[in-house]
């Protein structure tokens, strides 16, 4: 049963594969609107499939309480909710469009082929790692008979993850089979394999003579509008584009006023006089410090610089400050000075109830009861200590202990919570006792420690350095007053410069973007540029973000598509030039005299250079940066001839092959083949998907609500 741990462990990869069926059914009538309603509630869809705002957000609340259990920390900030709704949207993404794949091919898994991936002679790789031997590694298949057979007797947290184990299974088995699919349906003819043979160890020599087309100057190429104008229905594929949003807005930061800081320091003088007649400095810092009571105890260079060394060559009871430090004021007072230990050994067995932090829905356990439990384990385990591993896999309710059978391994001092902590450094090794900490209550084997050393315990009382009322509405003020003149000007830079304000720019935001500059959480302000009712020239509300205000303005807005040309102009301008360019260099290279490459460059003040043993496969010429059209034209000009002008990406050139460096393909291309098809395989998975995603018709409306 050691292995049940592992299964828990697999909870943030099978969380991607849950079926959203539940939630469907839970959240069927809430859902009920009329057209208007689920269009309202639409967060985007895939091909046909919609995905609903109460659906979506099922989803994320899974995966945040997966993040939470992952990191241990159960505050999700804004950054970490942001990413958690991408994964959510691009896992719905993959499972719908991976599932319409699967039903147009009928690629399934039966429940006997199911059997075999987790009983069988082969198991999934799943199966192997959650079931293996946490001490040796070997696999026992009748160890996952076992708790299969005893399923339906486990909590039901354990039941549903070993439910979404096996939809991680079936749902992996899916994708392998789609991507055999394809990898067997590749085939290699010896023709291509002798061809690419040849490309790969193909050389060339040749002779060039090049004029650049900034050897003209743009003034002398003179683009008529029809002439743009073809050159944009020509080019304008390559200007296919996102929705996006160009921003102008100025920020308004709220730091403390002299005054401010003032009032603090005043503040803390004040408590620093209380701090020093105080009997209970623990309860004195939680009542006025801007920290919590630190208990820790600290080794020599693990405090503050500024501290330090006085702490450690003071008595007990050194007051020292106030001292400015990460935007505060401190006070430090030397609390206590012990010899402890740097780390320590322990294993525990965890009895958790009803009313501590490691409860699970599940639990029904009271304190009283868990209190018992605990100390009947201790006397087992004075009595008989060789049984302490196999009770921390039967009773622990700390999902480690599967795996490493209670087993702590060593950790720093002040690493474990305090109860915790002190119930080790207090008790010798090699003994056992018991203990209540938040999260229920510990039977405690300590098994090592080492040799102890000085430490001092320090109480630091804080008062952080920050605005106060008056400063935060005399800034808003400040806002407010810039908001209404830039409503009443449209222009946004004059007003700025009349405010003696500094504008800022975020060009190309897209809808689901997490990044302005200068901005920490920037989503209110996208929400807004994208909203229906903003138009380009909209000027915002005044945004309250984390100490600063911010007042925007939408510079630009571009729809999904291709840029109009007049948006373009300037690019499509510089094609249309180059080409004429090309055309006139072209015309040039035609009417030069002479018969010969040497006499050509001549006629055309031209020089010649030399390009030796260039690769078929190579893109650049020394020089000359990518071009690919003129390696290609070499390799298919016969030598001693000279080339019809060739337009590449730096000017026009003309060629004369003077060596070609050929190739003896092997007989036998068995090695060739078989590289190339794994070059392919090895792409299956991941371009696959791509092209899937591509093709498929998928529209984000995730903006309209986050």
């Amino acid at each position: 049963m050691a292995v049940i741990g592992k299964i828990r462990s697999y909870s943030g990869l099978l969380i991607a594969v849950i079926g959203i069926a539940l939630a469907a059914f839970v959240l069927g009538d809430f859902m009920g609107y009329g057209p208007t309603g689920q269009q309202d509630l639409e967060v985007g869809s895939v091909e046909r499939t919609k995905i609903m705002y109460p659906e979506f957000e099922s989803r994320v609340a899974q995966q945040t309480e997966n993040w939470r259990n992952q990191t241990g920390n159960q505050n999700v900030g804004s950054r970490e909710a942001f990413q958690i709704r991408q994964q959510v949207w691009n896992q719905m993404l993959r499972e719908i469009l991976l599932a319409n794949e699967f039903e147009k091919l009928g690629i399934s898994v039966s429940s006997d082929e199911l059997t075999e991936l987790v009983i069988g002679d082969d198991p999934h790789p799943a199966v192997l790692q959650s079931f293996s031997n946490p001490q040796d590694g070997s696999f026992d298949p009748q160890t996952v008979v076992e708790f299969i057979q005893n399923l339906n007797m486990m909590e039901p947290s354990m039941q549903n993850q070993w439910f979404m184990l096996e939809d991680y299974i079936r749902e992996e088995r899916k994708e392998t089979k789609y991507h055999s699919l394809i990898q067997k349906g590749f085939y290699l003819p010896e023709a291509l394999a002798s061809a690419d043979y040849q490309n790969k160890n193909a050389f060339a020599d040749f002779r060039a003579v090049v004029k650049r087309y900034n050897q003209i100057d743009d003034t002398l190429v003179d683009i008529s509008n029809r002439e743009l104008r073809n050159t944009y229905d020509d080019h304008k594929y390559k200007f296919e584009r996102e929705k996006s949003r160009d921003l102008e807005y100025v920020v308004f930061p709220i730091h403390p006023s002299e005054l401010d800081r003032e009032n603090a320091k005043n503040e803390i003088e004040r408590l620093k006089l209380e701090l020093a007649e105080t009997d209970n400095v623990e309860s004195f810092i939680n009542a006025n410090s801007d920290q919590r009571f630190d208990p820790n105890f600290y080794a020599q260079e693990e405090l503050s610089p500024q501290i330090d060394s006085l702490m450690f060559n003071a008595e007990e009871g050194t007051i020292y400050g106030p001292y400015e430090e990460d935007n505060a004021f401190v006070v430090a007072k030397l609390n206590e000075i012990q010899f402890r230990p740097d780390s320590m050994q322990a294993s525990h067995i965890l009895v958790s109830h009803q009313m501590s932090q490691s409860a699970s829905p599940e639990t029904t356990r009271t304190p009283e009861r868990a209190s018992e439990l605990a100390d009947s384990l201790l006397n087992v385990v004075r009595n008989a200590p060789g049984r302490f591993d196999q009770l921390a896999i039967e009773f622990s309710d700390d999902p480690s202990a599967m795996g490493n059978q209670g087993d702590l391994g060593w950790f720093p001092d002040g690493a474990m919570v305090p109860a915790f902590n002190e119930a080790v450094l207090e008790n010798p090794v090699n003994s056992f006792t018991v203990v209540e900490s938040e999260f229920g209550f510990h039977v405690i084997h300590i098994t090592g420690k080492s040799p102890e050393s000085k430490k001092v315990q320090v109480a630091l009382l804080t008062r952080d350095i920050v605005y106060s009322n008056q400063t935060f509405q005399r800034v808003y003020g400040e806002a407010s007053a810039f908001a209404s003149d830039v409503r009443d000007n449209d222009d946004f830079d004059a007003v700025v410069e009349d405010h003696g304000l500094s504008k800022r720019v975020a060009d190309n935001v897209r809808p689901m973007d997490n990044t302005i500059p200068g901005i920490d959480q920037p989503r209110n302000i996208i929400q807004w540029a994208f909203g229906d009712r903003t138009e380009e020239g909209s000027i915002s509300q005044i945004f309250d973000l984390q100490g600063r205000f911010v007042v925007a303005r939408l510079a630009k807005a571009r729809d999904e598509g291709v840029a109009p040309l007049d948006e373009i102009r300037d690019e499509i301008m510089e094609i249309a030039i180059r080409e004429k360019k090309a055309q006139m260099i072209k015309e040039e290279f035609e009417n030069a005299g002479g018969e010969t490459l040497d006499q050509k460059a001549e006629s055309l003040g031209l020089e010649v250079r030399t390009f030796e043993n260039i690769a078929f496969s190579a893109n650049t010429l020394q020089g000359m940066g990518n071009e690919p059209a003129v390696i290609g034209s070499a390799f298919a000009l016969q030598p001693n001839n000279i080339s019809a002008p060739i337009e590449g990406n730096a000017g026009v050139f003309l060629i004369e092959v003077t060596n070609k460096h050929e190739t003896v393909v092997p007989e036998n291309l068995t090695a060739q083949q078989e590289q190339l098809k794994n070059a392919f395989r090895n792409r299956v998975p991941n371009d696959a998907f791509r092209a899937i995603q591509e093709s498929a018709e998928v529209e984000d409306r995730r903006h309209r609500f986050y």
